[in-house]
């Protein structure tokens, strides 16, 4: 396989592995070589605006307001409709992580303009009007944000197909997903996991290298795809547009104590007997990879 690059250059390889991310070019390469439309990015409708707190800064903040200071210490979460904020200590515990989302949910398919860019700066003013009328710890968090960035959410539809010939999708490049299961990194691993322990076997060679991507399609793409389409869902379940959970805690709060099982608990070495299995190899050494 010959592969040109814009700067000119030229590299030959057996197989060309796409990680070049959510707006891929070899992604279009892939579906139109099975037939398919290509497809693009698509806006969410859902926006972040993101920052990192002090952690010193918002105690003192939270104490001020007569607001638990021990919120700092842990991870949290505000769910309102149409939105939520999410929390987390970084570096040690000195900095705060905060992502507050917001969603438009007036259009059935919201439009980004082509034009504009993903990420920007926006004014701490904006983000406040964007969540007026949230509680004292919500706001109080947001008001320790004095220059926010403001991040546009894309994914794309799932894929019928991450494979062609001798080109092979991984990543976002095949299945970039919103990030309310906080998976989109951890599945990106897993293709490439996946695809070294099987091109790493010494039972690899040409003639079975098809076979080999065939399989990694048929293990990898089922489970992929019901990540990008359960993290869509999570993020309507924060923001109490699920359609049978609405704004009653009791069922989010059973909803969410289970939700994230079978994400976490995969065991990706049995996807790999299995794909062995299909190519009549002998199993090798295993290692385990667990996501969470």
């Amino acid at each position: 396989m010959q592969v040109l690059f814009a700067d000119g250059t030229e590299h030959r390889c057996d197989l060309l592995i796409g990680a070049d991310g959510i707006k891929s070019a070899l992604r279009s390469h892939v579906l139109e070589g099975q037939g398919l439309a290509p497809q693009v990015p698509r806006f969410s409708g859902t926006c972040a605006y993101r920052g990192m707190v002090d952690s010193l800064h918002l105690r003192e903040a939270y104490r001020a307001q007569g607001i638990d200071e021990h919120l700092v210490d842990v991870p949290q979460m505000y769910l309102g409709l149409d939105g939520h904020i999410l929390t987390f200590p970084v570096r040690n515990g000195r900095l705060i992580n905060v992502v507050a989302f917001i969603s438009d949910r007036s259009e059935p398919k919201p439009n980004w303009p082509a034009d504009a860019p993903w990420v920007r700066d926006v004014s701490q003013r904006e983000m406040l009007d964007a969540f007026a009328g949230w509680g004292d710890a919500a706001r109080t968090l947001l008001e320790c944000i004095p220059a926010p960035t403001l991040w546009a959410l894309h994914d794309l539809a799932e894929l019928p197909g991450y494979v062609h010939g001798r080109v092979v999708l991984i990543g976002d490049a095949a299945h970039a997903m919103l990030p309310h299961q906080g998976a989109g990194a951890a599945q990106g691993l897993e293709d490439a996991y996946f695809l070294a322990r099987l091109l790493g076997d010494t039972q690899v060679d040409a003639d079975n290298l098809a076979e080999l991507l065939e399989a990694y399609d048929d293990l990898r793409r089922p489970r992929a795809c019901r990540v990008q389409r359960t993290s869509r869902e999570t993020g309507e379940l924060y923001e109490f547009r699920d359609p049978v959970v609405g704004a009653n805690e009791h069922l989010l709060g059973e909803n969410l104590a289970t939700r994230f099982d079978w994400l976490w608990s995969h065991d990706l070495d049995a996807d790999l007997a299995e794909a062995r299995a299909r190519l009549g190899w002998e199993n090798g050494s295993r290692g385990v990879l667990r996501q969470g």
